[in-house]
């Protein structure tokens, strides 16, 4: 295991992020926030200056990636990022302990969405847009964004994009440049076209800005304490339609503006995603406009719409409290926590393309158990599953639950109850960022110190999709290799 590429390659990237610190501090100090603008450039020399010396310390000329040290760059990418992205937080004028600002920054490069801040709308507007970049590019990726960037790390191409990734889309393209440039392409046209329409509706450009940089990442960390509940119907319907965009793959909207068809028509996950938020958005209507008979129709289904593709796709905006909604209401979306929209996307949960898998080997099995003879053949978008495909839908669901429980269980030894550790846990594991009950239902900010370094954890894990994690808990992956041994049997 050559742990000294993992380094270098997260030197770059603390390099990358560290003079991205300087943006915030720019704005902030042309907004006479002094105090907060020296804390971005203070935070932004420390990391490019730990960038730099990554580089230098661990500088050679490297080969081609195994698959062990694939797994162990694109964590600790994702885990050194974190500590360092958390510097802002903690020398802005706002008072953060560093458990607090890894918290914040977790939360915004993971798009879980939720916050330890109390008064959101009194931050200086340079915290608000370094929470919304953390959040844009951890939507698409780090390793995504540093492949785009960085020539260097063509030794691991498509390789170290699938170990952060669930895309499953299919793509044809055949190099990683093509499909990276693809995907950048896609995700800032997204962006500048989120931003305009949330403009146009009547927000300042600055908060068009920042809801966009929540919305598109599916995200969810508001530059309002109130997340979406005070903006107008116009405006929540724009950020209920980008949010339903983002819960898609991000091929899907470049497939439809090639007028490719084949690949919309053919996908299995997609008409799973677009008609579960449908008949669900209508049943549950009904059952809030039961709850609420002066409600109009139109304010209900609006309401439920939006709260339910920000749940589903792991946003986080929420337009009401739900938990006045009822006890049913609350149960529906504690489900909706770990499900997640299609794979590929920048959403987090279990995804639908694994419930889809999951549901086709189920009626295989039930099949042959009333036909004991007969050959049954399931195809995923046209193509036979698999059992690689099976077999790892289910030890996915396997170490999700395994996860969940240990989670859940650490959490008990804190004092904690059992509705914060549930939900809270769910809502992690989920990158949601949506909690209920008195302790996490505004924000995380009362939680032990311990509960929010395992809380972060489950979000690290979660939105990296477990295995890129637990690989690394296996001895075999700090065993020594034998010349006889291949690195692909790993």
């Amino acid at each position: 295991m050559r742990a000294g590429i993992t380094f270098f390659v997260s030197g770059w990237i603390l390099l990358i992020f560290g003079i991205a610190m300087m943006i915030p501090g720019v704005l902030d100090y042309s907004n006479d926030a002094y105090e907060s603008a020296y804390g971005f450039w203070l935070a932004g020399g420390i990391t490019c200056f730990s960038g730099l010396l990554f580089i230098l310390t661990f500088y050679n000329k490297y080969e081609r990636l195994t698959v062990r040290e694939m797994y162990l760059t694109t964590t600790f990418v994702w885990l050194c990022t974190c500590i360092f992205c958390a510097l802002p937080f903690f020398f802005s004028p706002t008072p953060f302990t560093y458990t607090d600002a890894f918290f914040e920054a977790m939360s915004g490069l993971t798009t879980m969405g939720a916050t330890v801040l109390t008064n959101i709308d009194s931050q200086p507007h340079g915290l608000l847009l370094w929470r919304g970049m953390l959040q844009w590019i951890g939507g698409l990726g780090i390793i995504v964004i540093a492949l785009g960037i960085l020539p260097l790390l063509r030794i691991g191409g498509m390789q170290l994009y699938s170990m952060e990734s669930s895309d499953k889309s299919g793509k044809s393209m055949p190099k990683t440049s093509q499909i990276i440039g693809t995907m950048m392409m896609v995700y800032t046209a997204m962006t500048a076209l989120c931003t305009l329409a949330l403009y146009f509706s009547g927000l300042k450009i600055f908060e068009a800005v920042t809801y966009t940089l929540s919305t598109i990442p599916t995200g969810g960390l508001a530059p309002r304490s109130s997340s979406a509940a005070d903006l107008s119907a116009l405006t929540q319907w724009i950020l209920t339609f980008f949010m339903f965009i983002a819960g898609m793959p991000i091929f899907f909207v470049y497939f439809v503006f090639k007028r490719d068809w084949k690949h919309i028509r053919n996908d299995m996950q997609i008409k799973t995603y677009a008609l579960f938020v449908l008949i669900s958005s209508v049943l549950m209507t009904i059952w809030l406009m039961f709850r609420f008979p002066d409600m109009s129709i139109f304010e209900a289904y609006r309401k439920m719409t939006f709260s339910i593709v920000s749940v589903l796709t792991s946003t986080g905006f929420t337009c009401d409290s739900i938990e006045s909604w009822g006890s049913f209401a609350v149960i529906f979306f504690v489900f909706l926590f770990p499900i997640g929209a299609c794979s590929g996307s920048t959403s987090g949960g279990i995804k639908m393309f694994r419930f889809n898998i999951l549901y086709l080997f189920s009626t295989q099995y039930l099949r042959h158990k009333i036909l004991p003879h007969g050959v049954f053949i399931s195809k995923y978008n046209g193509k036979p599953l698999t059992e690689e495909i099976t077999s790892g839908v289910f030890v996915f669901f396997g170490v999700f639950l395994l996860s969940f429980i240990v989670s859940c269980l650490l959490l008990g030894l804190l004092g904690l109850d059992f509705m914060t550790v549930v939900n809270g846990t769910l809502s992690s594991l989920g990158n949601t960022g949506v909690a209920f009950g008195p302790v996490i239902g505004t924000n995380f900010a009362s939680l032990p110190t311990a509960a929010k370094w395992i809380f972060s954890i489950d979000m690290m894990i979660g939105r990296l999709e477990y295995m890129a994690v637990f690989v690394l808990l296996s001895p075999l992956a700090w065993r020594k290799e034998k010349k006889t041994i291949s690195t692909t049997s790993y």
